[in-house]
């Protein structure tokens, strides 16, 4: 388990590697690219997309930042809440792309019209 220091920092690694336009947001997009890439075995439906994005959208919608999307502190409250175990994501996201070795593709994950290699 992470420490609470260490915890934040792993959550904005994690955001920043989202933020794809870099807007202090992550905006449906991007929140999906994130969702498919911290569950890489489920093979969701467009339609399951839709609905989780709807629901963190709703739920955490005092941390929506027009059409920035979800602030860094709405990712946080996200974890905190226990949407998502930190060092699973962090480890599946942000240590897999610096451990993988060169021989090795990456792969990518495509969700509308935002892409990220992993």
């Amino acid at each position: 388990m992470a420490t609470k220091g260490s915890r934040s920092k792993k959550v904005k690694r994690i955001f920043q590697q989202f933020d794809r336009n870099r807007d202090g947001g992550l905006n449906r997009e991007e929140m999906a690219a994130l969702v498919v890439a911290v569950n890489p075995r489920v093979k969701f439906s467009d339609e399951q997309i839709k609905a989780i994005l709807d629901e963190v959208f709703r739920t955490y919608g005092e941390f929506i930042d027009g059409e920035k999307g979800l602030t860094y502190d709405g990712l946080l409250r996200t974890y905190d809440d226990g949407a998502g175990d930190v060092d699973i994501d962090f480890d599946a996201v942000v240590r897999r792309l610096w451990a993988r070795p060169s021989s090795v593709p990456a792969v990518r994950v495509t969700v509308g019209d935002c892409c990220l290699w992993v």
